[in-house]
């Protein structure tokens, strides 16, 4: 959604089970060969079908590189280096249980051969075939896009063909204010009708808020003795209808580690999605402010005709 050139995942298929994440490499797969975009993930305990999806894995022992190449020619590096490929593994299983002293095995005869620590494998690595194989594609993929060649100027023409009217060319957004605001309260509205019990309750209990409150000062005589009462009514018509918010406070708190990561991605500002918030709760709590205030009004026996506002205005 982002339309990164790069992506990293960090066991993301966590909690999945093996068809889910072998669908969600899969889809990386499809993502990378459409856009041309590179994918660095991390997967524990990968199946075969998953390890066989990627190009590339890199091996790394105790922060030390120790094979960073194509996926078909790590298991012949190890097994060459002298270590045991036991039948029916893994390559993934493989590649990680060389790293621990525990699970590796040496192949017979070269229990003295095969490097032991993270020092000896980077060793062993940086005097093989492979890793200056490595260091020739990186020399030919930085004279081919080398920095502030054609490529990274292309890549930034593309961007800003993406982005919309009003946005300036340097900021990171594709779409301007008003249409992230638009979108804002359009999965504001999304969330409400998703999420309808919560609003139902919300406008139930005001109802029943409004009942309870309004039965104590019901048949308050309009006169000085029922000066207090009145202007206690007032009073909680004004706090229940304040306190309404407090409700909010857990839904903000939950819904902000998805707006620090829709920041960080560059999809919307964090205002533009306080403001959606603002302007899609207007309609529900107008509708239970209106069904609070009518029947608490009424109720609680407030004046019931219109002559003293009447009155009021006129003398204005």
């Amino acid at each position: 959604m982002a339309g990164a050139p790069v992506g990293a995942w960090d066991n993301s298929t966590r909690g999945l089970d093996s068809a889910s994440a072998l669908e969600f490499a899969k889809s990386l797969r499809v993502s990378a060969n459409l856009t041309g975009s590179c994918h660095a993930v991390a997967i524990y305990q990968a199946s075969q079908a998953i390890y066989d999806v990627f190009n590339k894995v890199v091996v790394l022992y105790e922060g030390r590189e120790i094979y960073f190449g194509p996926c078909n020619k790590a298991r012949d590096y190890f097994v060459d280096m002298g270590w045991d490929y036991p039948p029916r593994q893994t390559v993934g299983d493989f590649l990680t249980s060389v790293t621990n002293p525990q699970e590796r095995k040496a192949r017979e005869g070269m229990e003295n051969k095969v490097p032991r620590t993270p020092d000896e494998f980077e060793s062993y690595w940086k005097k093989s075939p492979h890793y200056q194989r490595l260091k020739e594609e990186i020399a030919e993929y930085c004279e081919e896009y080398p920095v502030g060649g054609e490529a990274e100027r292309s890549f930034g023409e593309t961007k800003r063909l993406r982005q919309a009217k009003h946005v300036r060319p340097k900021s990171p957004y594709v779409i301007s204010i008003p249409m992230q605001v638009r979108l804002c309260v359009k999965r504001a509205y999304q969330r409400i009708w998703n999420d309808k019990p919560s609003t139902l309750t919300t406008v139930i209990g005001r109802i029943v808020m409004s009942l309870i409150i309004g039965s104590i000062y019901f048949g308050t005589p309009n006169a000085s003795a029922g000066f207090q009462s009145k202007g206690a009514a007032l009073f909680f018509a004004v706090l229940m209808n304040a306190l309404i918010s407090i409700t909010e406070i857990n839904s903000l708190y939950d819904q902000r580690p998805i707006i620090e990561k829709q920041a960080s991605y560059a999809f919307v500002h964090p205002f533009t999605e306080a403001l959606g918030g603002i302007v899609s709760d207007i309609p529900v709590k107008f509708v239970a402010a209106v069904v609070f205030n009518i029947i608490f009004y009424f109720l609680a026996g407030l004046v019931s005709n219109a002559t003293p506002y009447i009155s009021l205005i006129m003398s204005y």
